[in-house]
């Protein structure tokens, strides 16, 4: 046992057994049980981020707590009694409601009061997954500890293992959240269920680990993670409101290619990553290496829901869904043979290297409808200073193999603004995402988390990086930084940036990094539109952008401009209410006029149905 780095740990001479056990003791006296817990996933963002326009499109994330609902089957199976409260399901659903009479805090605030009120229970526990909801979760552990001040406030999630690993954010994080008794690090559920015991009497503090106790400035630093059967659990979905998730909101990015009465939830096969990417934070909280459940553990999961639920998608929340290809492949065939009913995507991303034929088969055959790859970068230098776990040739075979599978939706992340990375071989990922062909590229810049080797690459070099956790935010996503600054029509109204005349040595700042991101936006998605000539690929492709166009950005004008383009192709025909939308977005930005016109884009196309006979780099300006 030993005390998070850079703080004190308030030692005596008791042994340091003595201590724990005085610790666990000061938040329950002997003899006082802890028999109803309940666990809270906070909204996902704060009121100040909240975007009721965007809720009421159902396009805001609505997933379920899947990490709660192992906790509560861990507990469940010991007898105690477990409640759980999604926050942002409940503000999602509630907003949706409600329309303008909607209250964010009151809504949030009024079920968790009464649960509190009905429930009383003995301890609270917390998740916080992401960065953009530290500053809700701050609010909501203060509003269980004014209303439960005899239970005590744990508080755990990724989110909250990467704080604990860098001095800085680590003091932000702390000095924000004090009034929470217990922070739970890493992949908590065992270590949740020992505390529990430990309090309970039926286990000493001997076996307590990765836990800290705010008050005594303590930490139980040993991590110990799940593996082999202890993986094997069913969530207790039961306690999710499995059957009300996508109603309120969206789960994964393939939605659009399922009917919207669809039920939709989530499914874990693996925990971890093979690869070590310098900005991803997966190593630092699931360790080396994968860990799996059974197969027929999953299965089990797969029919539960189909069963129970009327579940007729999932998204795997795997991190390396391929990382073995002989059990993928078992896995994939084993869900084609029973017939379960249920399709699935992955969009967390898989690994090039790992699309082999076989498995993409398997994989369409058990009811993939669409999958991301992981390629960050087209240049080897940039994949080599990254980690990636794939080469160029590796990017080019998967995309091979897609080819011959037209059902899967596939689409490509991408990775802008690495340190050190010139225009150059930001012209390399072009080229590389342009020969792959496939469906979307998913285009982000990059934002540097705690926990994260690039992170400390960053700070160390002096670059721009935020240490209090409440200003570190995504660029991509509903809210992320890149749609807020495309609706924010304030901005400055300088001149786009040709991406053709960077040269190859530059390497961008954050406004050039903009405009690339505006350029590849433009070129390996919008205008690659008129390429389609599959009617398979032609209505994914329709169902994608409308979706865009209608739930995702409805005041961005390319997506208008091409859905319009796409009924033009599909149908002969353009809804005449895209023409009044694109000019009203227009007209009410200086700055979305000048991006649209420098690609040389015109609303006229949409009145006339005359479109530009080929949407390329040459045809067109802004190159």
């Amino acid at each position: 046992m030993t005390p998070i780095d850079g703080h004190s740990s308030k030692l005596s001479h008791n042994s340091e057994q003595d201590v724990i056990e005085d610790a666990v003791r000061e938040l329950y006296p002997a003899g006082r049980r802890i028999q109803r817990v309940l666990l809270v996933a906070p909204p996902d963002v704060d009121s100040g981020l909240f975007d009721a326009e965007s809720v009421q499109r159902g396009r805001c994330w609505n997933f379920p707590p899947y990490g709660l609902g192992i906790i509560s089957r861990l507990l469940l199976n010991d007898g105690l009694s477990v409640h759980v409260v999604n926050l942002n399901h409940e503000v999602l659903k509630q907003c949706r409601l409600l329309g303008q009479e909607f209250d964010f805090d009151g809504a949030w605030q009024k079920r968790l009061d009464e649960e509190l009120q009905t429930f009383s229970p003995d301890l609270v526990g917390i998740t916080c997954m992401f960065t953009q909801t530290h500053s809700i979760a701050v609010r909501v552990c203060s509003f269980l500890k004014e209303q439960t001040p005899t239970a005590a406030i744990a508080l755990g999630g990724v989110h909250i293992t990467n704080c604990f690993q860098e001095r800085e954010t680590l003091k932000h994080l702390l000095d924000a959240l004090k009034q929470v008794d217990l922070f739970f690090l890493y992949e908590a559920e065992y270590a949740f269920r020992k505390f529990i015991r430990v309090v309970n009497g039926s286990e000493d503090t001997t076996t307590l680990y990765q836990i800290h106790f705010t008050k005594r400035d303590l930490t139980c630093p040993a991590v110990m993670r799940p593996s082999g059967v202890e993986l094997d659990l069913l969530p207790a979905h039961e306690l999710l409101d499995t059957a009300e998730l996508s109603r309120h909101g969206s789960i994964g990015s393939f939605y659009c290619l399922k009917k919207p009465e669809t039920r939709f939830t989530t499914i874990l096969s693996n925990r971890g990553c093979r690869g070590s990417c310098t900005f991803c934070s997966v190593r630092g909280f699931n360790g080396k290496g994968i860990r799996s459940r059974s197969i027929g553990s999953i299965i089990e999961e797969l029919h539960y829901l189909k069963d129970a639920f009327d579940v007729g998608h999932v998204m795997w929340l795997d991190d390396d869904l391929f990382f073995d290809q002989k059990r993928a492949i078992a896995l994939f065939n084993e869900i084609a043979r029973q017939n379960i009913g249920i399709t699935w995507d992955c969009t967390n991303g898989v690994i090039a290297a790992s699309c082999s034929e076989e498995l993409i088969a398997a994989a369409a055959s058990s009811g993939c409808i669409g999958l991301n790859i992981g390629v960050e970068s087209g240049n080897p230098k940039i994949l080599k200073s990254i980690k990636k776990p794939a080469k160029i040739r590796d990017f080019y075979n998967a995309a091979q193999v897609l080819k011959r599978h037209p059902e899967i939706n596939a689409r490509v992340f991408l990775m802008l603004g690495f340190p050190g990375e010139t225009v150059g071989m930001i012209r390399d990922t072009y080229e590389v995402a342009k020969a792959m062909d496939l469906d979307w590229y998913n285009i982000t810049i990059l934002q540097p988390l705690p926990n994260t080797p690039i992170f400390d690459e960053v700070l160390v070099a002096g670059g721009d990086v935020p240490i209090d956790a409440a200003e570190v935010r995504y660029n991509s996503g509903v809210y992320g930084r890149k749609r807020e600054d495309m609706c924010n029509t304030s901005r400055d109204q300088k001149q786009v940036i040709a991406f053709s005349e960077l040269a190859n040595d530059v390497v961008p700042d954050r406004r050039q990094l903009d405009d690339i991101w505006q350029w590849f936006n433009f070129h390996l998605n919008f205008a690659r539109l008129a390429d389609i000539t599959s009617p398979v690929k032609l209505n994914q492709q329709y169902c994608y952008v409308k979706n865009i166009t209608d739930m995702v950005a409805p005041d961005d004008p390319f997506p208008i401009y091409f859905f319009a383009y796409l009924q033009h192709k599909m149908h002969g025909t353009i809804d005449s209410s895209l023409l009044a939308r694109l000019e009203a977005v227009l007209a009410a930005s200086e700055k979305k006029r000048k991006v649209f016109s420098h690609y040389g884009l015109s609303s006229q196309a949409l009145a006339s149905g005359h479109f530009p006979t080929c949407f390329t780099e040459n045809a067109l300006s802004g190159t």
